[in-house]
């Protein structure tokens, strides 16, 4: 199958390591960023789209050019007061899907503890979700809930703690019960992603390192 994948959220740090594993995989990769920070991108992505994703007409510019296999959304924002950026991005890029021939098959990085992985956190996550970073934690909900309520086929991963730095290599995968770890690699999460894309991988994985 012949690949031609969008990403979402391309210039954060996740973002940029998916680009670049999907280059090692040698799988081509548009993105669509704003305006302002398209100098971050890399020249070996196919194309480069820009707009804002809080702007349904921007997005839709993007497929009126090309047909996607793969959407990968890896929104985020630094605003931990909230921020809704990944909830309303989703539901935009979902919009300008509609009437689409296409099904492609969309991957989301969510967090663990969205959803009904919340028991999957034990008490000090629990404290900090709810003190720290609840607004964020509630986009994720809605973000997940907007896909999951689509028509589209969806892999959503959600990962514990992101950590910058060289990968690890290992990706624990479990869906049930406490997490053996309460941290991952952002670079573990980009090689995981690439592979469950060529996999064809669907449905929820929770994450962490191995």
């Amino acid at each position: 199958m012949n690949r031609n994948t969008i990403v979402f959220g391309a210039t954060g740090k996740t973002g940029q390591l998916i680009c670049k594993e999907l280059e090692l995989n040698n799988l081509k990769c548009s993105v669509f960023v704003r305006e302002q920070s398209s100098n971050k991108i890399e020249k070996t992505v196919k194309s480069i789209y820009t707009g804002n994703v809080l702007d349904t007409i921007d997005v839709q510019s993007a497929f009126k050019e090309e047909v996607f296999s793969d959407i990968i959304i890896a929104l985020g924002s630094k605003d931990l007061k909230g921020s809704k950026i990944r909830s309303i991005g989703t539901k935009n890029i979902l919009e300008a899907l509609k009437g689409s021939e296409s099904k492609p098959h969309i991957h989301i990085i969510s967090a663990l503890g969205v959803g009904e992985s919340w028991s999957q956190l034990q008490w000090f996550a629990k404290l900090i979700s709810n003190l720290l970073i609840k607004s964020t934690m509630n986009d994720h909900n809605e973000q997940e809930k907007c896909l999951m309520n689509s028509s589209f086929p969806y892999h959503i991963l959600r990962p514990v703690g992101l950590k910058d730095g060289a990968s690890n290599g290992e990706v624990h995968v479990q869906n049930e019960g406490y997490l053996p770890s309460n941290s991952i690699q952002r670079a573990d999460v980009a090689k995981y992603l690439v592979k469950s894309l060529l996999e064809n991988k669907t449905g929820v994985s929770g994450i962490c390192q191995k």
